[in-house]
């Protein structure tokens, strides 16, 4: 009974280890957030905010531009 309790043992032991292991490689090669091959934001999406930005900076100026040839500046 005592080799069967040992056998257990080491096998519990062993997958633990090789999970662990495993586990790291695995993390490590998925890359850390924020890198070249993780980004936090992809650029498309961050080109499309400038867009709308950029959008509603035009309009403000032009409403800008519309008041002040209202009061004559």
């Amino acid at each position: 009974m005592s080799g069967k309790k040992f056998f257990l043992a080491a096998a519990v032991l062993f997958l633990t280890l090789t999970g662990f292991v495993l586990g790291n490689v695995v993390n490590a090669a998925a890359g850390s957030p924020g890198s070249q091959d993780d980004p936090l934001v992809t650029k498309s999406y961050i080109d499309s905010e400038v867009s709308k930005l950029q959008e509603q900076i035009d309009g403000l100026k032009t409403e800008v531009e519309k008041l002040k040839s209202k009061q004559g500046i």
